[in-house]
């Protein structure tokens, strides 16, 4: 795969991700048959989204535009270039998959508990994204462009310890990617779906639901078990 496929392809996924936010975001606002699904009762009012959508959409290209540059250099040297796919590949794209997903929600627990517990950091970046008590999915963006570009730190992290052992694969990647940003719009989304809530070790949508209701304590967000492990873990009948 060239440079160029590479890129685009990665884009794809952002803008499919943020595309289906923009969705679920509106649907959640307007339709009542989601209401019984909504772990805030508060409703959201539409203005409160068409006036917060600007600064989503300047995250959301800024972060395109960013990755473009960062991933245009970074693929011919550190990347696999065979996209070619078979079973013997699925053990090292689990294992990669694995420590990224791990590094990145151990770096991001540390990061927002700081965030909460530094009042100027609080105050001047973090407060941005807390302005929502009961998020729609795309408010997962709706922060300060620093906290984003922060955040990527530790998924930086987890790319250079798996580089000293072997090239990045391109399906780990884009999965991590996929996993990534869907799980952050699905726990912003203050609607907590039957099925999803089903699924083993990752965090729900009450979990981070009762974060912004209540500006305190689960500050974990892919799994929980930081918040269990340093005694953040709170849950709100």
């Amino acid at each position: 795969m060239d440079t160029f496929d590479f890129v685009l392809y990665t884009i794809l996924i952002i803008v499919f991700c943020n595309i289906l936010g923009f969705f679920i975001s509106i649907v959640s606002i307007h339709a009542d048959f989601l209401q019984k699904y909504r772990i805030q009762k508060r409703k959201i009012k539409a203005s409160t989204f068409y006036n917060r959508l600007p600064l989503i959409l300047f995250n959301i290209t800024s972060l395109i535009l960013i990755s473009s540059i960062g991933l245009y250099f970074m693929y011919p040297y550190f990347f696999e270039q065979d996209i070619y796919f078979d079973i013997g590949t699925v053990p090292v794209i689990l294992i990669q998959l694995f420590i990224i997903l791990i590094i990145d929600d151990l770096y991001f627990y540390f990061l927002h508990a700081w965030m909460h517990t530094n009042k100027y950091v609080l105050n001047k970046i973090h407060r941005v994204h807390h302005k929502s008590i009961s998020p729609f999915a795309l408010e997962y963006i709706y922060v300060h462009p620093l906290e984003w570009m922060m955040g990527m730190i530790g998924v930086a992290i987890a790319f250079v310890l798996i580089l000293v052992v072997m090239p990045l694969n391109l399906y780990a990647f884009w999965i991590f990617g996929l996993l990534r940003n869907l799980h952050e719009i699905h726990i912003h989304s203050n609607v907590e779906m039957p099925f999803l809530s089903k699924i083993p070790f990752l965090s729900k949508t009450k979990h981070h639901d009762d974060h912004h209701a209540y500006l305190d304590g689960n500050y974990a967000s892919t799994f929980v078990w930081m918040d269990r492990i340093f005694k953040t873990n709170f849950h709100k009948e």
